[in-house]
């Protein structure tokens, strides 16, 4: 009699394991799992008193496996144009009904109504997010409006070539060219589109323009220039247009500015790296500035402080091989940095909360870099060999980060060719060279394969290139 009491004494116990194994199992086993009578029972219980936790365990599983999908995660329209974005919201892997709530970061960028459709209104980046009805689930369109305008710094000549792009060819036309400081070198347009800035290499300025919101054409500012310490290179602007931060190559510092309403700069700071600058950039979230330099082996990364746009140092990345001049470029999911130098591309996680770096990869490529862009897809990254008047094409795996090359075009430009951009739509790319002719490409969408268009005629050399 004593081991029969014992038995129905652990008897509740041993049923309500079974009911949580069989919890479990039909929770890995989908839509199986709404139908099992335990589990019904587990999840509407009368009279237990562990109904609420298990109810709230039930809740969390479910979260979990909850997700909602776009047909689109990012895209590039045309200002003043639309798009359609479609959600779909699954439950352990299978389609369910659900209404969404839209939301869009930015309605001065682009608006959505209730359905998904998205209307764009200004130059810049906007996230459209689709939430599930319950809640549970959400994702994000990342989306760039632009207006299809073309600027290239032409250093030899102190002056910016602007042109157009026909949206569906992809090919430019030289519209004007319009005077700056003293050898242009960086360049960079104010997020909304209405302020455009070259760090004036020879002149030791920053050049400041107005951006004419109907034609794109440039007017110089007044005053014209800002004072950017000695030999000013590369320049970078926050996503907000609220600060921008130049390296000065020859005080070897990074020299901080507020934009203010009228497009003027005004000195903030300045911070010393110790070292003679190459190149500088800033992470996609826009709260940390890169730094890099030929004669180093590692990444810089400073912390960019909104409420008044003061740096600091953050992290210092582990060695990387580097022997000459390199070029950053960041993934558009924000968790990693590809360097491109010689003789390798090195990939480093990012950590967008800490700013701290680690090395996942490094790949041998032998030649000489001057820049790398990554296509907006994320998918291809390419590096512009400015000694061997080639470009390579490398495919990107967006979960490890790692590269594998995959293609490459010579472009024939019979001297050095400087840096790329590519248009928000991911279909055409473009080309600054030592040379009278800026070059023009389509983009494979499935290969990442440069395409020959041809050249455009600017009669100068260029140096950098920016996208509007």
């Amino acid at each position: 009699m004593k081991t029969d009491r014992l038995h129905r004494l652990n008897l509740p116990s041993f049923y309500k394991f079974q009911k949580v194994l069989s919890l479990f199992l039909c929770i890995f086993s989908f839509n199986a799992c709404l139908l099992n009578p335990i589990v019904h029972d587990l999840l509407f219980p009368e009279k237990k008193s562990s109904s609420n936790s298990l109810l709230a365990l039930w809740a969390l599983l479910a979260n979990a496996e909850s997700s909602v999908e776009l047909n689109r995660n990012w895209a590039g329209i045309r200002k003043g144009e639309s798009l359609q974005l479609e959600a779909k919201y699954y439950i352990f892997g299978s389609q369910v009904d659900s209404s969404f709530q839209w939301s869009s970061s930015n309605n001065t960028v682009a608006t959505v109504d209730a359905n998904g459709f998205v209307q764009s209104i200004g130059n810049g980046k906007v996230i459209i997010t689709a939430t599930s009805a319950d809640g549970r689930a959400k994702a994000d369109c990342d989306i760039t409006v632009f207006t299809g305008y073309v600027y290239t710094s032409l250093d030899l000549n102190s002056s910016v070539a602007f042109l157009t792009m026909n949206h569906t060819t992809g090919l430019l036309s030289h519209y004007a060219s319009f005077p700056t400081g003293n050898g242009p070198t960086g360049i960079g347009v104010e997020p909304s589109g209405k302020f455009l800035y070259t760090g004036d290499f020879y002149g030791n300025t920053i050049s400041q323009h107005l951006i004419n919101q109907t034609t794109g054409a440039l007017t110089q500012n007044s005053p014209t220039t800002a004072a950017a310490g000695n030999s000013p290179r590369n320049l970078v602007i926050t996503p907000d247009g609220k600060y921008l931060y130049l390296a000065s190559e020859g005080t070897q510092s990074i020299h901080a500015f507020a934009i203010n309403g009228d497009g003027t700069l005004s000195f903030l700071n300045f911070y010393n790296t110790s070292i003679v600058h190459s190149q500088i950039q800033i992470s996609r979230n826009g709260n940390f500035i890169f730094f890099m330099n030929p004669s180093v082996t590692e990444v810089t990364s400073f912390r960019i402080n909104y409420a008044d746009g003061s740096l600091s140092q953050v992290n210092i990345s582990p060695s990387f091989p580097n022997d000459g001049s390199g070029h950053i470029t960041t993934h558009p999911n924000g968790k990693y940095i590809y360097v491109g130098s010689f003789p390798a591309v090195t990939v480093l996680s990012f950590d967008k909360n800490t700013g701290s770096m680690s090395i996942v990869d490094s790949v041998f490529h032998g030649k000489s870099i001057n820049s790398t862009a990554i296509h907006p897809s994320g998918s291809f990254l390419y590096l512009v060999h400015i000694n061997e008047d080639t470009i390579s094409c490398y495919t990107v795996d967006s979960k490890s980060g790692k590269i594998s090359y995959s293609s490459n075009v010579t472009t024939f430009a019979y001297s050095s060719i400087r840096f790329m951009i590519i248009d928000p739509t991911g279909r055409f790319a473009y080309v600054a060279a030592n040379g009278g002719n800026l070059i023009q490409y389509s983009i494979n969408q499935t290969t990442g394969e440069l395409i020959l268009l041809g050249k455009v005629d600017i009669g100068a050399v260029q140096w950098n290139l920016t996208f509007l």
